[in-house]
């Protein structure tokens, strides 16, 4: 019985891991307008000193971002600055989060400014 009680605490600790609820501009979203910043929540607080994202043009090009950092009101929501106007084309934004566990995750998602 305690091992199974240990296994099943375990199991709970590693399985968790920040994971992406939601994001502005939303993954697969065709926006009119260049965004000024990206917005990222997740199911768990996040380190902003540990996470970001890097934001690539359809060439891979990169494109200046700003410093991540939490919003106040929401520790979960992760929020990048762009620094630069974003012509009309398609985005690759990769992000990578350290919860407050200090378990670190990364995904992609993509998205494009209409033309």
């Amino acid at each position: 019985a305690i091992t199974m009680i240990a296994a099943g605490l375990f199991s709970s600790a590693a399985n968790a891991h920040p994971e992406l609820q939601s994001a502005e501009p939303a993954a697969g979203a065709a926006t009119t307008t260049s965004p000024t910043q990206i917005r990222i929540t997740f199911n768990e607080n996040v380190i902003p000193k540990f996470s970001g994202v890097e934001l690539k043009d359809q060439t891979g090009k990169m494109i200046a971002t700003g410093n991540a950092a939490t919003d106040p009101t929401n520790k979960k929501q992760l929020v990048v600055p762009v620094q630069e106007q974003l012509p009309p084309g398609d985005y690759k934004v990769e992000w990578h989060a350290v919860s407050d566990d200090t378990h670190r995750v990364n995904g992609s998602y993509s998205f494009s400014v209409a033309r």
